[in-house]
């Protein structure tokens, strides 16, 4: 991706009070206004995504964090606390307050998170009138973090366990298997309520794998938008860098044996599970990229036609890739500057 040019930083800079890593808001002033609206722009998408129809629902919840992630990037991540207030309190009183709180642990939180990540910066070292911007790999693997956490959050709002859901996915078996068995045949009672065992026990990991790949993608479309109008103050990060420390990889381990136990610790465990296993596919794209611009253009096309008809195979291996690249440092060790970040 291309970075921001550095009169446009120098720009960002000049109209904005940047903050060190402590802390701090991306412009002087919170907008409240954009707060407001883009809170109430979030909280609509979101409610027409619980009521609309079932080819746009999907689409709708995906696009729903958008508005306050331009919000919170572009006007600050305290105009980004507004919009999830006002955001929950719309929803609140639309349809309910357990519904509200859902927004704030799914949307608004998250949301106000990613914006203070990607404010923070600290003098550059190396040049005293440039800033280091805080790594995006690291704004990911915060939220990353967040989306292994959230099937626990989301448990009180479901009765405190995952169980209730059990009718409903056993009838999504069943429905399933009609379609891929042979006519006439259909799975037994015993292997239904096996296979339903297993689909509850992956819930979580699914939830937080699939919370994590939107919300990267929404970051990226935010940031892309709010660079477009000018309003960026950070540098724009280069995809080849992104990597996660290599504490990570021990909190993967540790989530997998979370995961072999039992109550919120399982579930914690497999939400964790399945979210770092996402952060290190992107990670592992990331490297396909690094390799791509080293002398190897096709490796990009190669990976992604694996993914979309030999996912079975491919996604492993870049999943692989990705763990690999961010505990051993492989990108750093083949000459990756640390600038280039």
């Amino acid at each position: 991706m291309p970075r921001a040019s550095g009169s446009r930083v120098a720009k960002g800079l000049g109209r904005a009070s940047v903050s060190n890593r402590c802390g701090g808001t991306a412009g002087k002033v919170p907008n409240l206004f954009v707060g407001i609206v883009s809170g109430l722009a979030s909280a609509v998408l979101f409610y027409s995504a619980a009521h609309g129809g079932p080819l746009l629902r999907p689409f709708l919840l995906f696009v729903s964090p958008l508005p306050s992630l331009v919000a919170g990037f572009g006007w600050g991540w305290v105009t980004g606390v507004v919009g999830a207030v006002a955001g929950a309190a719309v929803a609140g009183a639309l349809i309910s307050g357990s519904v509200a709180l859902g927004f704030l642990l799914t949307l608004g939180v998250p949301s106000v998170i990613a914006a203070y990540l990607a404010s923070l910066s600290r003098p550059d070292p190396n040049d005293a009138n440039a800033r280091e911007w805080y790594p995006a790999g690291r704004l990911i693997a915060g939220m990353a973090l967040y989306a292994g956490a959230l099937p626990v959050l989301l448990l009180p709002l479901i009765g405190g366990s995952y169980e209730i859901m059990r009718p409903a996915m056993a009838e999504v078996l069943q429905q399933f298997s009609k379609r891929w068995l042979p006519p006439g045949t259909s799975l037994s009672d015993q292997v239904l309520s096996e296979q339903t065992d297993w689909a509850l026990y992956l819930l979580p990991a699914g939830v937080a794998g699939q919370w994590l790949m939107a919300c990267a993608l929404n970051i990226y479309l935010a940031g892309r938008i709010v660079l477009a109008s000018g309003r960026l103050v950070r540098n724009w990060p280069e995809v080849p860098a992104l990597s996660y420390p290599p504490i990570l990889a021990l909190i993967l381990g540790l989530a997998i044996v979370a995961a072999n136990t039992s109550g919120v610790f399982a579930v914690l465990g497999t939400g964790l599970f399945g979210a770092l296993l996402c952060a290190y596919l992107l990670a592992g794209l990331a490297f396909a990229h690094f390799v791509s611009r080293r002398g190897a253009p096709w490796l990009v096309w190669v990976v992604y036609l694996g993914l979309l008809f030999l996912w079975p195979f491919f996604m492993p291996a870049i999943v692989l890739a990705g763990l690999f690249d961010s505990t051993l440092r492989i990108k750093q060790r083949l000459g990756w500057s640390s600038s280039s970040s």
